[in-house]
């Protein structure tokens, strides 16, 4: 029966995937060597990333030159000008997409509004990350200077118009201020209004960091401060920095990620992908390599709620002291959580339920670290302790009369550690003969969904 169910949740697995829609992917250049203008990458499956097909829709105008790109739910593409000298000021510019049922020939794009970030200030502002929430408002994140990053967000009206710009206030890089290389990179949205954030070191080969912020620690005013959390270093699938520029992220439909990479050696669009842990996976090669030099960042219009990873670990422990299982670990993040459930296995194969532990996020949501701990008491085998009873009787048979009542005590002893083993209380936990556990957690979210850590060993203490 077991056979059965595992190959009919594999055959609606393939045949979901094979019966989902297909996506539409957006994306903008900044080097006019490359070419200017806005491509579209259709037929994209949200599952495996397979069947992009691009083409160039926008080449005529201009002032596409751009590393911010959204797409409002108007139907309408919003992005910021490329203009390094600036002292503050920015426009933003609109372009119907194409494409549609009431566009059929190539669109011209718009100015939306013009603002200047810093008033009476006259720093440059560079604008490099643009993403539209689920509520139609779209976010920007603005730098400047070297290490000062700000959220702000503006109302996308009819006809491509802008209203309503706003300062959100500070952005701070988990509690402190963002380092002077981390510049680039770009914002994403899922459909319960959290917010990830690529955010890299502005140079080829650099770090390059997805944040995580829950919607309830968005700020909403200019007073307010916005903590982002590290939740995935970017790597390519060989483990190291890729070679290139990371610079875009967007949400798929499935609930995956597609990432961009400018550059012509690494550059594309790839996906990402996660395990049963939460954690990504980065496909091996890019989905598309569609204007991969110029390629500054991507969009789409897709909000589902399954990107939200419901807790980030900052660390797993386990050991066995004396005759209790200690566990410990904390989170970095938690999202919608309800509780803990502690999980063992003496072959890391077939695990049980010994014990419960209630979130400490208030109301299930944190984006601050906290430490959880759990003991339970474990049973190890008088075998393991050194004390056989096979030995005992042996001893027994080959010491002289004197000293016979001794170890008569012993194996009385011997015979109590067997039997208090064998009647051991319902509460323990039975060792397995090497002194290990496998121990694991399962986070329940307040929905009844659950996710599963990785695995740790906890080994008898010396």
């Amino acid at each position: 029966m077991k056979k059965c169910s595992a190959f009919l949740s594999a055959l609606m697995f393939f045949f979901s995937a094979a019966m989902a829609q297909t996506d539409t992917i957006y994306t903008i250049n900044n080097d006019a060597l490359a070419g200017l203008g806005i491509n579209q990458i259709t037929n994209v499956n949200p599952v495996t990333g397979a069947g992009a097909a691009s083409a160039t829709y926008a080449a005529s105008d201009a002032t596409m030159v751009s590393a911010a790109l959204a797409l409002a739910n108007n139907g309408y593409l919003y992005y910021i000008t490329q203009n390094v000298t600036n002292g503050g000021t920015f426009t933003v510019r609109s372009i119907a997409a194409y494409p549609t049922p009431t566009t059929t020939t190539e669109p011209v794009s718009q100015e939306a509004f013009t603002d200047d970030v810093n008033g009476a200030s006259t720093a440059d502002a560079t604008f490099r990350s643009m993403a539209a929430a689920p509520d139609g408002s779209i976010y920007v994140t603005i730098n400047e200077g070297s290490s000062v990053l700000y959220l702000a967000k503006f109302q996308p009206g009819p006809g491509g118009t802008a209203t309503n710009f706003q300062m959100l206030g500070n952005i701070t890089i988990n509690g402190g201020a963002p380092a002077a290389a981390l510049r680039n990179g770009d914002i994403a949205f899922d459909g319960s209004g959290n917010l990830y954030a690529l955010i890299n070191e502005d140079a080829p080969q650099g770090n390059a960091t997805i944040y995580f912020v829950a919607a309830s620690g968005i700020s909403t005013s200019n007073a307010g401060t916005t903590n982002l959390q590290a939740r995935y270093d970017v790597k390519n699938s060989s483990g190291t920095n890729f070679s290139d520029y990371a610079v875009g992220l967007a949400v798929a439909s499935s609930g995956n990620f597609y990432l961009a990479i400018q550059g012509g050696t690494q550059g594309g669009i790839y996906m990402l992908t996660r395990d049963v842990n939460g954690d990504f996976i980065m496909s091996a090669s890019p989905i598309s390599t569609a204007n991969a030099q110029g390629i500054a960042d991507l969009a789409t219009s897709y909000f589902p709620a399954s990107t939200v990873l419901p807790v980030v670990y900052g660390g797993i422990s386990a050991k066995i002291v004396d005759q209790s299982l200690i566990v410990n670990w904390s989170t970095l993040s938690e999202t919608n959580n309800e509780r803990f459930e502690i999980e063992v296995s003496k072959d890391g194969k077939s695990f049980t339920k010994v014990g419960t532990i209630n979130t400490k996020a208030l109301n299930g949501n944190s984006d601050k670290t906290l430490d959880y701990n759990f003991s339970k008491t474990v049973d190890i085998p008088v075998a393991v302790m050194g004390i056989s009873l096979l030995s005992l009787a042996v001893i027994l048979l080959l010491v002289n009369r004197k000293n016979k009542l001794l170890f008569s005590v012993m194996m009385v002893m011997g015979v109590g550690l067997a039997f208090a083993s064998c009647s051991k209380s319902s509460d323990q936990v039975d060792v397995h003969a090497d002194s290990k556990l496998f121990v694991r957690i399962v986070q329940v979210d307040k929905d009844g969904k659950k996710s599963t850590s990785g695995v740790v060993t906890a080994y008898k203490a010396d």
